[in-house]
């Protein structure tokens, strides 16, 4: 190993670049890596390595448990929205309930 990390793991895929001390590129590549990381785009990468394994090997399971995102619409917040409409004709009547005995 050129670069050896002391609790880190490696991995190898091997593909390597070299780049001499004092390149004026280092800082360009440094901050591209930077920025691939931060963004998770590394993850996602390894992610659709093992999709695309999982599609080679044709061990696709039925169920998907929801460990990504998964986005939300109002049809889905619907009986939210319900309880909410709900809530407001209850506490409406309660005020005029109020109102009625304050008044009598």
């Amino acid at each position: 190993m050129v670069c050896k990390l002391e609790d880190g793991v490696v991995y190898s895929f091997g593909q390597t670049m070299v780049m001499f001390h004092g390149d004026p590129l280092m800082r360009r590549v440094n901050e591209i890596i930077d920025r691939v990381v931060e963004a998770g785009l590394e993850n996602f990468w390894i992610s659709l390595t093992f999709n695309h394994r999982k599609l080679r090997a044709r061990k696709i399971a039925i169920v998907h448990p929801l460990v990504g995102y998964y986005g939300f619409n109002l049809c889905h917040l619907q009986p939210a929205f319900y309880i909410l409409l709900i809530g407001w004709c209850l506490s409406a009547l309660c005020f005029m309930v109020e109102l009625l005995c304050n008044y009598i």
